[in-house]
């Protein structure tokens, strides 16, 4: 009996490494080169059609894998060049070192997938792409990189997934003297049992043509959060589907005529069309759309800035992200006043997203050094912007100062026009006044924390603020059209 396993095991393997071995060649198809969040939410470029002429010296560079286990970055007479690699722009040239016609050794692991380039220089797609970063110089290249491979059902398309931090590429490769054919798409299926009454015992699954609608085939991961998930790779083409509960103890029902939904011989299922791996949005349970107030729902979430002590002269705040692509001036924001910049734009709850303001566009940006409490650093250390987890109920963002966490410092004796606070200095309460009709009130100590707020609507307003230690805090008073600012003394 031991002598069989062994044999099945190296069968296995036998069969894994045949996959890989050949010689390979980017596809010529879109999408055959692209960049993206690790979890592939958002694809920020992938190639085109024009791409594979223009980048044709790229096309042309093939990636070799002998069976026994040697392998060679075939470059040709140029390739393209990046300006990590000593040129003004990226362009069709000669190959640089290591990276010119690099040879090594290859592995391939059938149990995760993954598979060891080692070898100065050897690389699969971008020589800049190496695992957790990108290169800065190309004296910079690792001994060893690895990849995560997938393969079409016939074995002559190869998938190729590297992480850089954060981020993620993507290769698509065609076996030398094949003809792309039908590749698997990764689709996530997301559904949010949050509003679900009955019990779930063995848990959610999905059901579709795709399965033969087995019952318990394609289990989903509890996410957490009421969210439940699973990712399956599955043919192009259009199926029909359903999420279902322990099995086919409960499945969902439609009445018919939703526009997720097909009636079809008297049954109504899900539809979706699979022309592309894809993460589907999340749904509740037995709808179209997402649960009230769920992952996935729209928030109306309102950036604040406050620009009064930018020193130059500018035209227009605006937010960039993650959300908007950093297309510069998509999302212009309002000026409120008082140095006060303001916008508030639908996003999904549950997405994580990073941003920053911008002036005029591009024209300025604000630069972080890292580290700070309202930002993240990307793996390479190359970008660092702000960040927020996107909630449910309409969220307004904290006021920050131009490139800082906290709100801008202002002195003592500065006041507002447009409302008045007394007592101040005060021991207990303060009544404050507006000329316009209030929204929300805050008051934030010197840390940037707000330590109290109050939902207002009037003109006039009282707040209790006994328990607070004597210092000085921020208040800030929000309007319809407006956000002013002014200091309080509690003695």
């Amino acid at each position: 009996m031991k002598k069989f396993y062994t044999f099945l095991f190296l069968l296995i393997a036998g069969n894994s490494f045949s996959q890989v071995e050949g010689v390979w060649y980017l596809a010529e198809q879109e999408g055959a080169l692209a960049v993206g969040s690790a979890d592939w939410n958002n694809t920020w470029w992938a190639n085109n059609t024009a791409d594979i002429t223009t980048r044709a010296c790229l096309w042309d560079d093939s990636v070799v894998f002998d069976a026994n286990g040697d392998f060679a970055n075939g470059m040709g007479a140029d390739t393209w060049l990046e300006p990590f690699q000593g040129v003004g722009s990226e362009q069709c040239a000669a190959s640089v070192a290591p990276h010119s016609d690099a040879t090594g050794t290859w592995s391939f692991d059938a149990g995760t997938n993954d598979l060891t380039l080692s070898g100065v220089g050897c690389h699969l797609g971008l020589p800049k792409v190496i695992n957790g970063s990108e290169l800065t110089s190309p004296g910079d290249a690792p001994a060893s990189i690895t990849y995560k491979l997938t393969f079409s059902p016939d074995g002559n398309t190869m998938t190729v997934n590297i992480e850089v931090g954060g981020n993620a590429w993507r290769y698509v490769y065609q076996k030398s003297g094949t003809v792309a054919g039908p590749t698997t798409n990764d689709i996530t299926f997301n559904v949010d049992m949050s509003d679900y009454a009955g019990t779930i015992g063995t848990g959610v699954y999905v059901n579709g043509t795709f399965n033969g609608w087995c019952g318990d085939c394609n289990p989903m991961i509890d996410a957490g959060g009421g969210i439940w998930k699973v990712t399956l790779p599955l043919d192009p083409g259009t199926i029909q589907y359903k999420f279902t509960v322990d099995g086919w103890t409960d499945q969902e029902v439609f009445a018919g005529g939703e526009v997720c939904t097909i009636t079809d011989g008297g049954f109504t299922n899900r539809i979706l069309e699979i022309t592309e791996g894809a993460i589907l949005p999340v749904v509740c349970f037995n709808s179209c759309e997402a649960c009230p107030g769920g992952q996935g729902s729209e928030s109306n979430v309102t950036f604040n800035v406050d620009m009064s002590l930018y020193p130059d002269p500018f035209g227009t705040v605006y937010v960039n992200g993650s959300f908007n692509g950093w297309c510069g001036d998509c999302n212009p924001m309002n000026d409120a006043g008082s140095g006060m910049w303001k916008v508030t734009l639908p996003l999904t709850v549950g997405e994580s997203i990073e941003y920053k303001f911008t002036i005029d566009g591009w024209t300025v940006e604000e630069v972080f050094a890292g580290g700070e409490s309202c930002t993240v650093t990307d793996g390479s250390g190359q970008y660092t912007n702000r960040y927020f987890m996107v909630e449910a109920g309409d969220p307004s963002i904290d006021i920050v100062c131009w490139e800082s966490c906290e709100p801008c410092a202002v002195s003592v004796e500065e006041q507002s026009n447009s409302f008045t606070i007394a007592p101040n200095p005060f021991n207990a309460e303060i009544e404050i006044s507006s000329n316009e009709s209030m929204k929300e009130i805050k008051i934030i100590d010197l840390s940037g924390k707000v330590v109290a707020s109050t939902s207002v609507d009037g003109s006039f307003a009282k707040m209790n603020l006994d328990y607070l230690r004597s210092g000085v805090y921020t208040i800030t008073v929000e309007t319809a059209d407006s956000i002013s600012t002014s200091r309080i003394i509690k003695k």
